[in-house]
């Protein structure tokens, strides 16, 4: 008897071993659900940026698509389209290219790293980055220029400034300065303060095809079903919709607190909820409805999950290469529902909701 009882305690002891170090060996990540335009947003920036700083994250990342996928897609890719302007304003003002970008990014890195006023050094790296295809960090780079940096100049490097980049307005019109982004309002100024030199690209494009083409299917027949409940109030169509009109709005003092803290709202499984009904025509709450597209929003889910997907995917790849233990990914808040939701599959990972930080 008690020499079972000894192996008994001493698997349980085994186990309990196991446990305590796959969670020390989890990656502990935060998914930021964040505000495309936050231009008049009344939030409070440095209190969000002091909650993520004060988790201490080894990597930070964005929803920018990794440099080396744009040549993997089509010309007409809005990720192309989007970036493009602001590639093209760079290599035109800048016609000359070192024989190796990625070498010379890496060399100035290290200058940087050294000394961060070298201005005219950090000029140069902003213009590679763009001609290389990291929108994000040359985005991250002309944002160091422009805020922290600028009122430092001398004569001659204002006058190189201007040369090589043109003014803060043609850096706008460009698209590579997005005062309302919620770059410029969080994530940039947070691996500023936390003294890092980069920010990590996680988007996923692939599937942006027939994402795109599953979206217009259902845009199609929602509008048929729409048109149906407005011919006859009294048809089955006019009482989905009705049920659509009332399940994806906030109530007055959910709208109240909501508005009060907008970053805090949207990383609530409340929003998660609703978020979804409003990208998706109602969501899968109503599938089965009458005259609700429930086979197109089935596709539409299923390219928006294959995305999330591909985005997880190179969240985790470039965190383990780095051996990170703790990640912020800052994401458009259309995106945090569904990726928690996959990465909390994966018993490598472990999730911690934004509004869990302190």
């Amino acid at each position: 008897m008690k020499t079972i009882l000894k192996l008994s305690l001493t698997f349980l002891f085994s186990i309990a071993t196991l446990l305590k170090s796959n969670a020390q060996n989890q990656i502990e990540i935060v998914i930021v659900g964040s505000s495309h335009d936050n231009a008049k947003s009344t939030q409070n920036f440095q209190a969000i940026i002091d909650k993520l700083k004060n988790f201490k994250p080894d990597m930070v990342f964005g929803e920018y698509l990794p440099e080396g996928d744009y040549a993997t897609l089509d010309a007409d890719n809005w990720a192309i389209k989007v970036f493009k302007k602001g590639h093209d304003y760079i290599e035109r003002l800048n016609p000359e290219t070192p024989k190796n970008i990625p070498s010379q990014i890496k060399k100035d890195q290290k200058a940087l790293s050294s000394f961060a006023y070298y201005h005219k050094t950090r000029m140069d790296l902003a213009a590679n980055y763009a001609k290389n295809w990291d929108r994000v960090n040359a985005e991250y780079q002309i944002f160091v220029l422009e805020n922290y940096m600028k009122d430092k100049f001398g004569k001659e490097e204002l006058a190189q400034y201007t040369k090589m980049f043109g003014g803060t307005d043609s850096l706008k019109k460009a698209g590579l300065y997005r005062a309302g982004s919620e770059y410029n309002k969080i994530y940039f100024p947070l691996i500023y303060q936390l003294g890092q030199d980069q920010i990590y690209k996680m988007d996923c494009q692939t599937y942006d095809k027939p994402w795109s083409a599953a979206w217009a299917k259902t845009d199609s027949l929602y509008k048929i079903m729409i048109n149906k409940a407005k011919a006859d109030s009294t048809s089955a169509e006019a009482a989905t919709a009705k049920a659509i009109e009332t399940y994806w709005g906030y109530n007055k003092e959910e709208e109240k607190v909501f508005n009060a803290d907008q970053y805090a709202g949207m990383n609530t499984v409340k929003y998660g909820v609703l978020d979804e009904a409003w990208n998706f025509y109602g969501g899968s709450h109503f599938y089965g409805y009458a005259g609700f597209p429930t086979e197109s929003v089935k596709a539409m889910i299923a390219q928006w999950m294959l995305r999330n997907e591909g985005m997880c995917k190179n969240i985790i790849g470039q965190a383990k290469a780095k051996n990170a233990k703790r990640v912020i990914v800052g994401v458009g808040a259309s995106h945090r529902k569904w990726m928690e939701e996959i990465l909390a599959k994966n018993p490598n990972v472990k999730i911690i909701n934004y509004n869990d930080l302190h």
